[in-house]
């Protein structure tokens, strides 16, 4: 009796197995061709393992497609030691074409993965290897010694920044200059987040730059993003090249804007059409939506 239940519970065992592996071999099978993901190989693109100045901006290449199911997700992971997110965007497409320009970190090596991801959970990744050029040499610092920007609502002193100029510029006269501007100051009540620095791509709401110039009416807005670092006084005051400036950045932590600003802030930032990376420290904030803020800068030059 005893041996007849043994067979029978072994016999149990190996049909529950069976179908057990049929089942996740259905599964699996459901899940359908992955994407396919490559790197642009025309020229002026990266499309391998190479060597590359620090702090050099060098742009990639990608052409996704779908196999049976819509890519739903594309990211960048970064490796220096560490991973780290650079992007991670959601989406719904049959494929894309997209060009991302990237910038070598001042790391001996990088290891950059793209990936995509389809709705059923398939990915398909491909990545390249980036190693700093041992002929590297950090570059100038630009210093800004003063930057004064008046709110949203002050009647004397501009709220927009043209880095290219060095110059504060009205809103009207920031509207004939699109394209240069890429820094702006405002005091935010809605969102409680007060003293902000930002650029005219963020999500400013409507009602801070009002009437004809408003940014709504914009068609060109540069983006800069920024980043809230630790760096010390010695630190920020001692900066002779942009290797500070360049390490201190982190993409996958940076903002689109400075908020809450304080005396003694010194924040590390990158404007995005003109890929220059820089420091600023505020040195002065006063009022609501007619004050100003001083902030002093230091720079890659243009």
């Amino acid at each position: 009796m005893k041996c007849n239940l043994i067979k029978f519970f072994a016999f149990l065992l190996i049909i529950f197995t069976i179908v057990n592996t049929g089942c996740k071999k259905d599964a699996d099978d459901e899940k359908g061709a992955p994407p396919t993901l490559k790197f642009r190989t025309d020229s002026g693109y990266v499309h391998s393992d190479t060597t590359i100045l620090i702090g050099k901006t060098f742009k990639v290449g990608l052409i996704a497609a779908k196999g049976d199911a819509n890519i739903t997700n594309f990211m960048i992971k970064i490796n220096t030691g560490t991973t780290q997110t650079y992007l991670d965007s959601g989406l719904n497409s049959s494929g894309f074409v997209i060009d991302k320009n990237l910038t070598k970190g001042v790391s001996a090596q990088e290891i950059w993965t793209f990936i995509v991801r389809d709705k059923d959970g398939n990915a398909t990744s491909i990545s390249m290897k980036i190693t700093a050029d041992s002929s590297s040499v950090y570059g100038p610092v630009y210093t800004i010694p003063s930057i004064i920007l008046g709110a949203q609502n002050d009647s004397t002193v501009g709220s927009f920044f043209d880095f290219r100029n060095n110059k504060v510029h009205t809103l009207a006269q920031a509207f004939a200059l699109q394209d240069s501007i890429e820094l702006c100051y405002y005091y935010d009540f809605l969102q409680g987040e007060n003293n902000e620095i930002a650029s005219p791509n963020a999500n400013i709401d409507a009602s801070v730059y009002t009437g004809q110039y408003a940014l709504a009416n914009w068609t060109v807005k540069n983006e800069t993003r920024y980043l809230k670092t630790t760096l010390t006084d010695a630190q920020f005051y001692g900066a002779v090249n942009d290797s500070i400036l360049i390490a201190t950045y982190n993409v996958p932590l940076s903002k689109r804007k400075a908020k809450n600003l304080a005396v003694g802030d010194i924040y590390s930032f990158k404007t995005t059409t003109s890929g220059k990376f820089g420091l600023f420290r505020v040195m002065n904030v006063t009022g609501t939506d007619a004050g100003t803020v001083e902030i002093m800068v230091k720079m890659q030059p243009y």
